[in-house]
């Protein structure tokens, strides 16, 4: 029983030693399940703890505001669509990434004044960044500052 123990031991050091010590981070980004599919009308619904989002394959976004609709519009390519979609709240505003054609976009989104702070363009075909230090960490190095 004794030197039973002792292997089943030597085995589990043997096996955690050989597992690569890393700590796999993921991005707090959650991404969009689109509605539809071309060549019909695409629509991107989520909902945040502020308010409900639809926003349009052409970028066309509308935020439910009480009773009323309130528009805005997202950058998209010259005769492009979105295609994929993430979003993540930070510090009461929405943060958005979108992927349109050849081209990729950051959005901070002020939820309170319903209006786009900024937008910046980023690598088409990001991987959602990872936060660290408010900033935003692409996969391609590209940094996005926060503050």
């Amino acid at each position: 029983m004794k030197n039973l123990v002792v292997v089943c031991l030597g085995v589990l050091v043997t096996v955690s030693a050989a597992v690569p010590a890393y700590s796999q981070e993921v991005s707090p980004f959650s991404r969009v399940k689109r509605i539809g599919e071309p060549p019909a009308q695409m629509f991107y619904l989520f909902s945040t703890s502020v308010s409900n989002y639809t926003i349009r394959n052409d970028g066309l976004g509308d935020v439910l505001v009480r009773v009323r609709k309130k528009n805005f519009q997202l950058k998209v390519g010259a005769n492009s669509h979105i295609e994929r979609l993430c979003f993540f709240e930070y510090e009461g505003d929405l943060l958005l990434l979108n992927e349109a054609g050849a081209s990729g976009y950051f959005v901070r989104f002020d939820q309170k004044t319903k209006t786009i702070k900024s937008t910046t363009a980023i690598a088409e075909n990001f991987e959602p960044p990872l936060l660290k230090e408010q900033s935003l960490t692409f996969t391609d190095g590209t940094l996005v500052p926060l503050k």
